[in-house]
């Protein structure tokens, strides 16, 4: 990661003035630790990232989990390596939440990783009057044994959840929505309880398989084909240089080792190769897209 001290005088300046500082100090250091004050009082990470436009919040929550990455690979298209970052990350890099390294990758900024990981519990509201208590249904909650993962479950808009604890979400969606629009983004889940796919012996029906190597992921693709069931592929694209996704996956055909169909996190029709796919699972779960009629 990127610290605070390495960010230029010009970039934490304008950060500070984006943060609500209307005279930023003029000398680096003092910048540097305003900033960083920013940065620990509690809360504050959380709220400005509750304001960030559609993608900037998911895309700071990946680089806090997953570490460094390109642009590419956060957004799916490429980026020229001068000047601002593309949308929505130029958003959060101009309120200094992440950086772009020496190496080109963009690095969360750590002390914005600290403030957003640190948990915060307001009992009273700004006039210092104890909050009112208030009724809410939930139709799904969701627990994770790791902050990081529920950080990332909160991040998939389509389950409307809200964190209430640390490693505890809630959802008003029924529990079913919310599984769906997890598995569809990749999240792991606990119910996915997963045995290794054999082509001559395949498991009950329903039950999800993971499968390595050409030969097991070749027939655990056709037979997602031919179940109607959603495979969820560690896939490396050349185009990002190697680096690897996990993508869920409605499959329509397969043939010519070409596996043809509605990518989710792409959210349109992609053909994927058997030679770049890492791993495959097979889930439980019906294909949501049907092809495209003739």
């Amino acid at each position: 990661m990127i610290d605070v001290g390495r960010l230029s005088h010009d970039a934490v300046r304008e950060a500070l003035r984006l943060h609500g500082e209307e005279e930023p100090p003029a000398h680096r250091g003092a910048a540097g630790r305003v900033l960083r004050e920013r940065f620990a009082t509690p809360g504050a990470v959380r709220a400005l990232l509750a304001d960030a436009p559609e993608g900037a919040r998911a895309a700071f929550l990946s680089l806090c989990e997953d570490g460094a990455s390109s642009v590419e690979a956060l957004l799916g298209r490429g980026w020229w390596g001068r000047g601002l970052l593309p949308p929505p990350l130029d958003w959060l890099q101009r309120r200094a939440l992440i950086a772009v390294g020496d190496d080109g990758l963009v690095h969360p900024v750590e002390e914005a990783v600290e403030g957003f990981a640190a948990l915060t519990l307001d009992l009273a509201d700004q006039a210092g009057s104890p909050a009112p208590v208030r009724v809410e249904e939930a139709g799904a909650i969701v627990v994770a044994d790791d902050p990081a993962m529920l950080d990332r479950s909160v991040a998939v808009a389509a389950a409307g959840l809200r964190a209430v604890a640390p490693t505890v979400a809630v959802s008003r969606r029924p529990a079913e929505a919310v599984t769906a629009a997890l598995r569809a983004a990749g999240v792991a889940l606990a119910t996915d309880e997963v045995v290794r796919a054999e082509p001559g012996a395949p498991a009950l029906p329903r039950t999800p398989e993971d499968a390595v190597g050409p030969r097991a992921i070749r027939a655990l693709l056709s037979r997602a084909v031919e179940e109607q069931r959603q495979v969820r592929l560690r896939y490396f694209a050349s185009s990002r240089g190697g680096a690897p996704t996990d993508r869920v996956v409605d499959p329509w055909r397969f043939a010519d080792d070409l596996l043809v169909g509605y990518c989710h996190l792409r959210h349109g029709e992609r053909t994927f190769a058997v030679d770049r796919v890492g791993q495959a699972r097979l889930l439980g779960s019906a294909v949501d897209h049907a092809p495209p009629q003739a």
